[in-house]
């Protein structure tokens, strides 16, 4: 099995890297992209990451709906599902007509699933890998005729 790669987020803007520069930003010091990195003075550059990071990055085909988020664990979830129905990745895979090697990949957790194949999985093993985002419930209320003592206090 792939080893596992550390994705640092660049402390300058915030975006995820696989390539870490370490800067020198005023006697401090800072991992920063390469986009941030360009011009400064860069101590060191840790390029191991980035050529395992080919290998084993989860990447997806297609993005999700913002309102749907794949659950944190998705591999271990299918993986257990998978098991726990006694099927064979490779009977998984002819059942939603899926490549062995797609299904083996996604429940390492080196790819994400796409929209298509995260439904195909979770009507063949009975789960549920999306997570929508809960919005606020709008609370209606009756407004009364004329203001109250209440009305002016809030709690």
């Amino acid at each position: 099995m792939y080893g596992v790669v550390k994705v640092e987020d660049c402390e300058l803007c915030g975006r995820k890297t696989n390539d870490v520069y370490i800067l020198n930003i005023e006697n401090v010091e800072m991992h920063a992209c390469a986009r941030c990195a360009k011009g400064k003075k860069v101590i060191r550059v840790e390029k191991e990451a980035k050529q395992k990071a080919k290998a084993i990055m989860p990447t997806r085909s297609n993005a999700k709906p913002e309102d749907e988020q794949l659950v944190e664990d998705y591999a271990k979830v299918i993986r257990e599902a998978r098991e726990q129905m006694k099927l064979p990745i490779k009977v998984l895979a002819e059942l939603i007509n899926e490549k062995e090697n797609l299904i083996l990949r996604v429940e390492e957790g080196r790819t994400l699933p796409s929209i298509t194949l995260t439904k195909k999985l979770e009507k063949a093993l009975k789960i549920k890998l999306t997570a929508a985002e809960e919005e606020p419930v709008k609370v209606a209320t009756k407004k009364p005729e004329s203001a109250t003592v209440g009305d002016f206090f809030q709690k």
